[in-house]
């Protein structure tokens, strides 16, 4: 049986830890060694001496947020503070499918009318450079908290971003709402060396936040990301928050026991079905409410809006297997009239786990075609649609892997999908293979409680730091079924050559039960968890695949 340490040391060893030092960093993250000091950021005073000069003499603050996870996180933060330091402060998070991502003209004009005298983005701004010039025209101030791609000219206000050429702050992959978090954190700061009473330690407490989008806006879980989100997860399974209190109720999640996985499948996926399905202020209203009684009427709503976007998503996916044809095209790309533009990222995102290759879904609201892309590694498919897109696009921006764009004119859509395929034509085969990266190879006597234990050492997991996986070859298997109300999961009792048994579940995977039956052994890669029932504890393979 391999030892646990030397497994653990294969594991960090292929995530780029070397050292000592680098192993004990990860595997213990420090907050008073390993978190930054917010003032790092260039233009942080700046922004800060603006907000705590707008609290003092009593000027307008509306707090303009982006519609997911990341945008709703990072707006209830800097709102939560801004109230706390007596700031006269609303908010405005535009519609998905009405106005679309981003400060847009129409809604300065809109703050102007409501007095506002300073806007303050939230997951976004940092690319709405005619927005911020015109909202400036109209005698109004503009921080920007963002970490979103940028052009080659900036807005002209305060801008609190990682990425930024100048930028002297040292860790460049925060979510929005790390940003924010930093932006908070000097606030408070500020607001204490005025004479304001803000008790020692109030900062910690917005972690819970931050542990939310750290998770759902996929950034690695890497430095400053894996400290946040780790005293964040502690945060969290403490909150005092009614709204997320509400939300764990209504998700059946045990308070304590949540993990960056269950943010992942229960909690951001709620948050975000505001924003797909109605209006991402509901999601808002539920992290800002005060009220227990309040928060589970409005996470009753969440829980109907989130089987609505499933419900839909189902369809819209049988939809898209109709369409979608076997070819040589290196990208995928779909779209329907019919589609909700909030819902075609999701769609895009299965296909390329499907798939294993560049995909673009576009779906249609009031006239305007509206799309998002995912993407391999590999490709950039913010600049492939940028560069497809010239002359078509209305808007368009995003990251190396997810983007989003807009074109009102869908009689060009034949052509921006062969712009896009010739695009694409050019990556290498070999990138679109898809590969399952494995830890280690391992004897299934390895499956312990120990292993198990060795291996939930590693969490936070996320991108940047996905659970180890394991292969083990020449599996014998005793038995195998289905499991589930409609058989969608598969269960097998396993042996090694010594005569141990483990068992091995694979989730969403009951359709492959004919794959097994009747193979005298199979080879199988699996992560290995804990399977606790009735006080027992039992070590167990998920499975990833199997051949």
């Amino acid at each position: 049986m391999p030892d646990t340490g030397r497994l653990l040391a294969q594991v960090l060893w292929n995530r780029g830890l070397r050292t000592r030092e680098e192993a004990e960093a990860f595997l213990a993250p420090s907050w008073e060694a390993h978190i930054h000091d917010a003032k790092l950021f260039r233009r942080m005073d700046g922004a800060v001496a603006k907000v705590l000069d707008a609290v003092k003499i009593g000027e307008k603050i509306t707090v303009h947020g982006d519609y997911d996870a990341d945008g709703v996180t990072g707006s209830t933060m800097i709102i939560t503070v801004l109230k706390k330091l007596g700031a006269d402060v609303d908010s405005y998070i535009p519609h998905r499918d009405k106005e679309g991502y981003g400060l847009s003209k129409e809604t300065v004009g809109k703050l102007k009318t409501g007095n506002c005298k300073l806007i303050i983005t939230v997951d976004c701004g940092i690319a709405c450079v005619d927005e911020i010039a015109l909202a400036k025209n109209e005698g109004m101030e503009t921080v920007v908290v963002d970490h979103h791609t940028f052009g080659e000219n900036l807005p002209d206000g305060h801008l609190i971003h990682p990425g930024l050429p100048d930028e002297t702050y040292p860790f460049k992959h925060l979510a929005a709402v790390g940003v924010s978090y930093k932006f908070c954190c000097s606030l408070i700061e500020g607001a204490r060396l005025n004479g304001m009473d803000i008790p020692a330690g109030y900062e910690k407490w917005l972690l819970d936040l931050v542990a939310i989008a750290t998770v759902t806006d996929m950034v690695p879980l890497i430095g400053e990301n894996r400290v946040l989100e780790t005293y964040g997860l502690k945060v969290f399974n403490k909150t005092k928050r009614p709204g997320l209190q509400a939300l764990m109720e209504i998700a059946g999640v045990a308070p304590g026991s949540v993990t960056s996985e269950t943010i992942g499948f229960a909690i951001g996926p709620r948050i975000n079905a505001a924003g797909r399905m109605d209006h991402a202020s509901l999601a808002l209203r539920l992290l800002l409410s005060e009220s227990i009684d309040e928060a589970r009427i409005l996470a009753q709503e969440l829980e109907l809006l989130n089987k609505l976007r499933q419900d839909t998503t189902r369809k819209m996916m049988a939809e898209a297997e109709k369409m979608h044809e076997a070819s040589d095209d290196k990208i995928i790309v779909l779209w329907k009239e019919a589609w909700s533009p909030s819902l075609v990222g999701l769609i895009a995102g299965r296909y390329l786990e499907q798939y294993s290759r560049p995909v673009v879904a576009i779906g249609s609201h009031d006239g305007n075609w509206i799309g998002s892309g995912r993407s391999i590694s590999a490709y950039n498919i913010t600049d492939a649609v940028k560069a497809a897109g010239e002359g078509i696009l209305t808007r368009s921006g995003g990251h190396v892997q997810a983007c989003g764009f807009a074109l009102d004119d869908g009689t060009k859509l034949d052509t921006f999908k062969a712009r896009l395929i010739e695009h694409a034509s050019a990556i290498p085969e070999n990138e679109l293979i898809p590969q399952i990266l494995i830890d280690a190879e391992l004897p299934l006597s390895a499956v312990t409680s120990d292993s198990a234990d060795s291996v939930a050492g590693l969490e936070p997991f996320g991108m940047g730091n996905p659970k180890p996986i394991f292969a083990t070859r020449g599996v014998r298997v005793l038995s195998c079924d289905t499991m589930g109300a409609s058989g969608s999961h598969l269960r097998l009792s396993l042996v090694d050559e010594n005569g141990r048994k483990v068992k091995a579940v694979g989730f969403k995977m009951g359709k492959r039960l004919l794959d097994i039956l009747h193979k005298p052994t199979i080879d199988i890669a699996y992560t290995i968890a804990m399977n606790e029932w009735q006080g027992m504890r039992n070590a167990e393979c998920h499975l990833v695949d199997f051949q």
